[in-house]
């Protein structure tokens, strides 16, 4: 029989399958881990790992708080003023003159709001100047159309002309911001803080210092006009005391009852409990009691301590004040001459129908003329008054016959209405006084609500929270460098023991 050569391959035969099978020995090239191992590796430095995890918990612990420590500090204080007078809705001082809220930044402010802080540091007053800003507000009703109108926006996409038709108003309210480190140029740099304590004082005082200019500029309450000289002036005649004393009653009665002095005239004095209104029913009482039965008595009586000067003196007054009625009566002319030859402005008004029909409108200037008319009328009739009352007394004095009895009468009379007029001044005065200085009036034109500093202190919240975030992660990092390092040493032995094997192998 033939021997066949193994190593040569038959012929294949047409459409015969060959399989070629490769096997390959996955021993001879994988590395073998034993999980178990690795655990086994980092018990064997537990030691030496465990002084890494403090050390890193704690550099994770120290990071953020020396971040916070050397971080540039950023802080600030506010306050919120709020102008009380009705014109400053309108953007306008007390005296209708434009406001200047960023006067409060001015040297005059600034240096008396230094002197009352007393800071521990010197700061230049144009680095706290630069520091201050000022933020108007939008009156409530403003602020819920803007919230109206985003929303609407935002939900419907549409373009922002409708905010464009918002009008906008405020209500007088001014947010002061006053922010930490000064700085003495302008770049910013070499910057010196103050303490929140420090801080907060001295924005609260530049608020108080605002608030005592703006009293002081636009204070309209002043003192009772002190025109006692005619009252207590024995030189004067009988009858030219008592018209010194009713004009002096009837201003000091006239300054009880302004209008312009609002709630302050219900104001009670914390001395006598007394009232302005309170005040002028006194003036009242002794005007209507006092004063008027001793003018009545002088005045029909005609007592006097110079018939001849009185005479000649109310013969002037009296030629004085006819004059004064002929000028009225050439004006009274005048106008009504005007008045009648005016002829009003016509207008063409049509209706619905086409047609049109011709009216008439009456201009300022006829208006003007007829309220000037009544003026003179009533001028003429204060006028005609006051010379029946000149002659009266003119006739009086020339038949008069005064009785020493009457005259002692009346000189004790005047003495006891001066004295009670002293009384009426010194209490009107006294309590307009306590009213100017009153820190209800002091704050009638503005309130505010004062700054409080709630700073980030080193060992605030914020920071704890990140020293303990960095804590954690330098507790996590040091973890995951152990059990990186003890998967390194299972790699290590996981390859010695694949070169033992194959050394074995090659020498079998």
């Amino acid at each position: 029989m033939t021997e066949i050569d193994k190593s040569v391959l038959r012929e294949v035969e047409d459409n015969r399958k060959v399989e070629v099978v490769v096997k390959r020995d996955s021993a001879d090239a994988a590395t073998e881990l034993d999980l178990v191992q690795v655990f086994v590796n980092m018990k064997k430095k537990r030691r030496i790992y465990a002084w890494i995890i403090i050390f890193c918990m704690l550099v994770g612990f120290a990071a953020p708080l020396l971040m916070a420590q050397f971080a540039e500090t950023q802080e600030d204080v506010s306050a919120m003023i709020t102008f009380l007078y009705p014109e400053a809705l309108e953007d306008m001082a007390p005296d209708e003159t434009p406001l200047n809220v960023n006067y409060i930044t001015s040297s005059y402010i600034l240096k008396n709001a230094i002197g009352k802080t007393k800071l521990s540091k010197n700061i230049p007053l144009s680095a706290i100047e630069r520091n201050i800003s000022i933020e108007r507000l939008l009156s409530e009703k403003t602020r819920q159309n803007l919230e109206v109108a985003e929303k609407v926006i935002t939900e419907t996409q549409k373009d922002y002309e409708q905010v464009k038709t918002i009008q906008y108003e405020y209500d007088g309210k001014y947010i002061i911001t006053l922010s930490n480190g000064f700085a003495a140029d302008a770049a910013g740099s070499n910057k010196v803080y103050l303490s929140g304590s420090e801080l907060t004082a001295l924005l609260n005082n530049i608020i108080k210092s605002y608030n005592e200019y703006f009293y002081e500029t636009y204070m309209n309450m002043e003192l009772p006009d002190n025109s006692m000289d005619s009252v207590s002036n024995t030189g004067l005649d009988y009858i030219e005391r008592l018209d010194g004393i009713v004009d002096f009653l009837n201003a000091l009665s006239k300054y009880c009852t302004d209008e312009e002095k609002g709630e302050f005239f219900r104001y009670r004095s914390k001395t006598d409990g007394m009232s302005l209104s309170d005040i002028n029913d006194c003036i009242r009482l002794v005007r209507d009691i006092d004063v008027d039965y001793l003018y009545a008595f002088v005045y029909y009586n005609s007592i006097t301590k110079d018939k001849q000067s009185m005479i000649t003196n109310y013969e002037y007054l009296l030629r004085d004040t006819e004059r004064k009625l002929t000028v009225t009566n050439g004006n009274i002319e005048n106008n009504y001459s005007l008045i009648s030859e005016y002829k009003n402005d016509n207008i063409s008004v049509s209706n619905d129908q086409g047609l049109s029909q011709i009216s008439s409108v009456t201009t300022d200037y006829y208006n003007e003329l007829v309220l000037s008319q009544a003026d003179n009328y009533s001028e003429k009739a204060d006028l005609k008054e006051r010379i029946a009352n000149l002659n009266d007394k003119i006739n009086g004095f020339k038949n008069s016959v005064n009785g020493s009895t009457e005259v002692v009468e009346v000189e004790n009379e005047l003495d006891a209405l001066t004295r009670i007029c002293n009384v009426l001044y010194d209490i009107t005065e006294k309590h307009a006084k306590e009213i100017i200085d009153s820190e209800s009036y002091k704050n009638s034109y503005m309130s505010y609500i004062e700054a409080q500093y709630i700073g980030t202190s080193f060992m605030s919240a914020s920071n704890i929270k990140k020293a303990v975030i960095g804590l954690v992660v330098g507790l996590v990092v040091a973890v995951l460098i152990w059990g990186a390092d003890g998967l390194i040493e299972e790699f290590k032995r996981g390859s010695e023991n694949s070169n033992s094997r194959k050394r074995e192998e090659a020498n079998a």
